[in-house]
């Protein structure tokens, strides 16, 4: 696709010896040769526009402007020649634009949320229960792909590179079960490993995706979208080795380590030679994989060579990845782009750029600065202390003398001057605390770091958070949109795979579905709950009266097995042909960062027992809201056993009317605190 290649006088590629390349042992089709000129030319096209300096980049390229970025991020000194009379200069760098993303990092990682979903049934009617047992299947599943981890990378790299790309696809994983059989055989079956199998959620470098269009900003409408990798040979074998055939031959044969092919089609014939990948190594194979959403083609090349179905290609390769939708009357299954993506600050003012500002891109010349200031301030200090000496009366001397604590010997009569030009290092300082300044007000100030200066005051303390607070409210809204495209291509995910159930060969009367039972450990009102979902296809086409699905909820109710088991029957077919949404709060996101929820449902309690509100309100619901919200596992074992009168009683807030308020039973009659409803 993309290589080394170059072209001699009469257009045939050339070696680097000038002798002219062999065109390649791999045939194709005319149809595969036709779709391979398509994808090549996208190819370039989006290669190009990697390479292609912007004014968004400040004049640079994704790929430099990330490289940059990363070097930020990284505190990246390098390494380079040094003459030896300059050896005493300053190298190093601070870690303050480190330190300051870090510090965003660890705010937005305590504010991780799972996506909550809502569910409309087919006659466009809210459905609560679809949408419960929807959420505990995606975030078991989120759990199960490493999300928590995976949360962390997320944030850091919308944090350092222009956009953060994640890809969520299905995986089906197989193991190798190796078997000793009664007469001591070895028998090796391949098992699906349930373990691995499910969600996968990979964050993808900006380098392995390539867009069809810088200038439009939502993924899914991108005309194509590349994904290229770099594969070791063994693992590409094991993926692709005898899984296409045509016309009698292992396509994977054709496949060489740190070769890939490029299509000529400046003729009529077309032509396919092999070379050397640009970026790929001897022990290494380049997979690209191209999405055409508009016309429904998801086509893989593995080292130049057609992997999928050879036959019909425009219609029989298409999405793998797909979203179940009610189009008119009908439920169709159309094409969705696997990837999620989100940035760190918008940096087109229309929304039409498709990457954005890295906080690392935003901290680039502050940090620049500060180097440069500290550089100098290090070199001053280094001179002001170890001084070199200015030598007169003598013929020639190496300018090395001029290094810091450098000697050398002196013929009689020659007169040494220590060096005094008074450097102003207050300059340099000055120039740092303005950086480090400036730096906190385009993020967040060291105090939100956890790193306080002495002397700090209280108004500056919240003036620092409100800071943080409001720079971490564009960040956080980026964050529940990523977190929302994530819970939709996890619940196509489950639609498309997890709802495909298996005939019962048991029962062949009647050759029923079997559904597997899923098994998810989630929290209900404080309390650890085991879910058991099953899919249940004595449920299709199945009508029940309100009456009927009462008796069949209360049998459900006596058959869990305990107070700690949730158990859901669920008719397949509805539950699939349900139109779910993903909703994140970006301030719930921002507050739980930040931790002032805590603090809002700590004042929001106390409210709700002050002395002109509590006669209103049920005190016994709302000591039970204040036990299941701080408690951890069961909370029903912290809640009192007594009656509600009783209960009243004991703190002096007994029967009451509306509109009256009543003593508190304490000597100065205030309402009760919160920790008094908590005891």
């Amino acid at each position: 696709m993309i290589g080394n290649i170059v072209v001699g006088k009469d257009g045939i590629p050339v070696d680097g010896q000038g002798k002219s390349l062999t065109p390649s042992a791999y045939n194709l089709s005319q149809n595969v040769k036709e779709l391979f000129n398509k994808c090549q030319l996208n190819y370039q096209r989006a290669y190009n526009l990697q390479h292609r300096p912007f004014d968004e980049f400040d004049g640079i390229s994704l790929l430099q402007r990330a490289k940059k970025d990363q070097e930020t991020f990284g505190v990246f000194v390098g390494a380079a020649y040094v003459p030896a009379q300059k050896a005493w200069r300053w190298r190093g760098r601070k870690n303050t634009a480190r330190n300051k993303l870090i510090g965003i990092l660890a705010h937005m990682i305590a504010g991780m949320l799972y996506p909550l979903v809502s569910a409309r049934n087919e006659e466009n009617e809210s459905d609560k229960m679809s949408a419960k047992v929807m959420r505990i299947i995606v975030e078991n599943h989120l759990k199960k792909a490493g999300y928590e981890m995976k949360f962390l990378y997320m944030i850091l790299s919308a944090l350092v590179n222009p956009a953060i790309f994640v890809e969520v696809q299905y995986l089906i994983a197989y193991q190798r079960i190796k078997e000793e059989l009664a007469d001591g055989k070895m028998k090796v079956t391949e098992a699906i490993d349930e373990f691995l199998t499910g969600i996968n959620l990979n964050i993808i470098p900006v380098d392995q995706i390539l867009l069809g269009d810088f200038y439009t900003n939502p993924i899914q409408l991108q005309p194509f979208i590349i994904r290229l990798e770099r594969l070791p040979y063994d693992t590409a074998r094991s993926i692709y080795a005898g899984k296409h055939i045509i016309d009698g031959k292992d396509q994977f044969d054709f496949v060489q380590a740190g070769k890939t092919r490029v299509f000529m089609s400046g003729n009529e014939k077309g032509v396919l030679y092999d070379i050397d990948w640009t970026e790929g190594d001897q022990n290494a194979v380049q997979r690209v994989t191209f999405y055409y959403r508009p016309d429904d083609i998801e086509v893989t090349f593995v080292g130049g060579v057609f992997m999928g179905n050879e036959k019909d290609i425009y219609n029989s390769n298409r999405f793998s990845h797909r979203r179940t939708s009610l189009i008119g009357d009908e439920w169709k299954s159309i094409p969705i782009y696997p990837f999620a993506k989100a940035y760190y600050e918008p940096i087109d003012p229309t929304g039409r750029f498709a990457y954005g500002k890295s906080g690392a891109f935003k901290e680039y010349w502050d940090d620049k600065s500060i180097n440069h200031a500290y550089g100098l301030l290090q070199d001053g200090m280094t001179l002001e202390v170890i001084k070199p000496l200015f030598l007169s009366g003598v013929a020639k001397v190496d300018n090395i003398v001029i290094a810091p604590g450098a000697t050398t010997g002196m013929p009689i009569g020659a007169s040494v001057t220590p060096w005094s030009m008074s450097p102003n290092l207050g300059a340099a300082i000055q120039v740092l605390t303005q950086n480090e300044k400036d730096m906190s007000e385009s993020t967040q100030d060291k105090i939100m770091s956890g790193n306080p200066t002495p002397g700090i005051t209280a108004t500056q303390s919240i003036q620092a958070q409100n800071q943080a607070q409001l720079f971490l409210g564009v960040f956080g809204l980026m964050i529940a949109d990523l977190i929302k495209q994530v819970g939709e291509l996890t619940i196509d995910c489950i639609v498309q795979h997890t709802l495909q159930g298996e005939i019962d060969a048991s029962i062949p009367e009647s050759l029923q579905i079997k559904y597997k039972m899923i098994l998810a450990k989630s929290k209900d009102k404080g309390r650890d709950v085991t879910n058991r979902i099953y899919f249940k296809s004595e449920l299709l086409g199945k009508k029940m009266t309100p009456k009927q699905k009462e008796e069949y909820e209360w049998k459900l109710w006596e058959d869990k097995g305990g107070e700690d088991q949730d158990v859901y029957h669920v008719n397949p077919y509805k539950f699939a042909r349900t139109t779910y949404s993903m909703t994140v709060d970006a301030d719930q996101i921002v507050n739980h960062a930040m931790g002032n929820d805590r603090q809002q449902k700590m004042l929001k309690y106390q409210m709700l027992t002050q002395q002109f509100v509590y006669p209103f309100t049920d005190q016994k619901a709302v000591a039970d809201e204040v036990i299941e919200e701080f408690s951890d596992g069961d909370p029903d074992r912290l809640k009192s056993k007594q009656t509600t009168n009783d209960m009243m009683n004991a703190i002096g807030m007994g029967q009451q009317t509306p509109g009256i308020p009543s003593p508190m039973g304490t000597a100065a009659g205030q309402p009760p605190q919160l920790n008094t409803m908590m005891k």
